[in-house]
């Protein structure tokens, strides 16, 4: 139902609100989104039925709206000094399978009320339409103020006894994974896991204050064959209980640089772990602490130099299991290799970004892929948010985004150009169809710090649109990636025939858009024992073969154009191919 709500108005007869209910606790756990839920305590005498009046509801404001977007009409009863759970069911039955009972209320809206991310203001609103609590700044988006529990958790102090229609952020106890940029009362750099971190259905109990973070990897050596890293966390929190460290069997722990069990801070490392296993580290002291940290492996193998391409001739599974492509952000393994082609998806359901890594080079760099977007179900609409590649750094800057944004026409879709930003700066002209495949090519200039983007061209002089021209200089680019999120259309991208270069031209290439001039490769599969390779070149060729866990089982440089793989069992491989400062990434099959 349609409210309106009159702050002065509400301050006025806030004395004839049912009961003293208000909010204790908002838990947005940094290890599952989930996970997250209201609680709601009634410090009255007498118990609280929801539907009494016009019905109690808690309204939702999404990033500094001014206007209400999301309401929750509550259900059932509170008792007198009793709580209330209302969690996000988003995917059902987390709540009870993470804190192990039931809540009283369920909000299965996705991104809903209860579902909130730890920077959207919640109100709190009885059966006279009065507003009884309200948590956040009117107005703001909470991140970087004292009202952000992103990742974390706030909790009201114990002392407090009623709700109120102004937020004071000296009434609440929170903790979030970002600092703020004003002076906070209670407030706590620290993200919270559940379910150790939170206690639903109770107040002012201990939560526990063991946090890990800062997590590294660096490869003990780096070569063509299967390595090992070390991996190191930084603790807070420690010297509090008994702590037991452990991964679960992979690699050694350290406790050299910190120990939990007697130092407030310090470092744990892992040593020996191998190269391609992630190892996640647990701590643990049998009570309300059971801390797990997951640090991925890196990348030992040597640097990939441009231009490389890659034309996802992989097993269907996840792309990070592929040579060359690591997680950088996400849930790891869930971006896909289906068919010979990267599945980037826009509905909600993966969540990854991988990316591959290579020699940084000065000035203009450029990526271009072959796209299509099957139909979703319904032309492309709603908010422009939903990049789905970059370039980047080593660590979290983006540039040269490119996103699914909707028609300016009639079509089913186009494509824009983002320079730095999370929404494009400039939108191609011409309408695209679903179900047709074009290519998109993105430049990147280092220095001038400006990106450019061409749809299905032939030349540089081409039509093309320009991002934002940003603050010089720009960033140094080191990577490529994909990413995936949600969008209001959930779409799904195939990306395919990846090439990645220094020049316009270096993006160009042949029918299968190797890099190489005229490879081929033949015959493939093979039960010959051996293969032929050939290209238009007549320089040394060098061949890796790797399995499909990414080890080196051969290195060859090709003579005669035949490369004999009589040594290899049957199976799937990768051949990384390397002639005159290029290199090609092709799948061998062998019978």
């Amino acid at each position: 139902m349609k409210k309106l709500y009159f702050l002065f108005f509400a301050i006025l007869i806030s004395g004839l609100s049912f009961g003293q209910v208000f909010i204790t606790e908002l838990a947005d756990p940094n290890n599952n989104a989930e996970a997250r839920y209201i609680e709601l305590y009634n410090a009255g005498g007498s118990p609280v039925d929801f539907t009494e009046g016009n019905g109690w509801q808690i309204d939702k404001y999404t990033n500094a709206s001014t206007t209400v977007s999301t309401t929750l009409d509550l259900t059932g009863t509170i008792p007198a000094g009793g709580f209330y759970i209302i969690a996000y069911n988003n995917t059902d039955g987390t709540f009870a399978s993470v804190y192990g009972f039931a809540p009283d209320q369920l909000d299965s809206v996705s991104n809903g009320v209860a579902g909130s991310n730890g920077d959207d203001d919640l109100v709190l609103v009885d059966g006279t339409d009065t507003i009884v609590d309200f948590f956040g700044v009117p107005d703001v988006d909470n991140t970087g103020t004292c009202a952000e529990y992103e990742n974390g958790r706030a909790e009201r102090l114990t002392s407090v006894t009623t709700g109120s229609a102004t937020f004071n952020e000296a009434e609440w106890n929170i903790w979030a994974d970002s600092a703020t940029s004003g002076t906070c009362t209670n407030y706590v750099v620290a993200t919270r896991d559940a379910p150790g971190d939170f206690d639903p259905g109770a107040w002012g109990t201990p939560s526990c204050a063991f946090y890990i973070d800062s997590p590294s990897a660096t490869c003990d050596a780096v070569t063509s064959g299967t390595d090992t890293y070390t991996a190191t966390v930084d603790f807070t929190g420690g010297g509090t209980s008994t702590y037991t460290v452990s991964t679960g069997g992979v690699g050694t722990v350290d406790l050299s640089g910190g120990d939990p069990d007697v130092d407030a801070t310090g470092t744990i490392t892992v040593t020996g772990i191998p190269e391609g296993t992630d190892v996640t580290i647990n701590v643990t002291d049998g009570s309300i602490c059971d801390v797990d940290y997951t640090v991925y492996s890196p990348t030992c193998q040597p640097a990939l130099t441009l231009p490389l391409s890659d034309d996802f001739s992989y097993s269907d599974g996840s792309l990070v299991d592929a040579l060359n492509w690591n997680n950088f952000s996400g849930t790891s393994g869930d971006l896909l290799v289906s068919s010979g082609q990267v599945m980037v998806k826009e509905d909600g359901s993966a969540s990854e970004d991988a990316s591959i890594a290579f020699t940084s080079v000065s000035g203009d760099i450029f990526y271009a892929f072959d796209f299509t977007v099957p139909n979703p179900g319904g032309v492309i609409t709603g908010a422009d948010y939903e990049y789905f590649a970059l370039f980047k750094d080593d660590a979290f800057v983006y540039n040269g985004r490119i996103d699914i944004v909707e028609a300016n026409s009639g079509g089913d879709y186009t494509v824009g150009i983002a320079t730095s930003n999370s929404t494009a700066d400039a939108i191609w002209a011409t309408d695209l169809t679903f179900g047709t495949t074009y290519r998109a090519t993105v430049r990147y200039n280092q220095d001038s710090n400006i990106a450019q983007l061409w749809i299905d061209a032939t030349s540089s002089s081409d039509t093309s649109i320009m991002g934002a021209d940003e603050t010089d200089p720009g960033t140094t680019i080191t990577q490529f990636g994909f990413r995936q999120s949600s969008s209001s259309s959930g779409e799904s991208i195939l990306v395919d025939n990846l090439v990645i270069a220094s020049t316009f031209n270096g993006t160009l290439s042949s029918k299968d858009y190797s890099i190489i001039d005229g490879l081929e490769i033949y015959p493939n599969p093979t039960t010959l024992g051996y293969i032929n390779i050939f290209s238009k070149s007549q320089s040394a060729m060098k061949v890796g073969v790797f399995d499909i866990l990414g080890k080196q089982v051969m290195s060859r440089t090709v003579e005669n154009n035949r490369l004999d793989v009589s040594t290899l069992t049957s199976g799937l491989y990768i051949m990384k191919i390397s002639q005159d400062n290029a290199t090609a990434t092709k799948k061998l099959v062998v019978k």
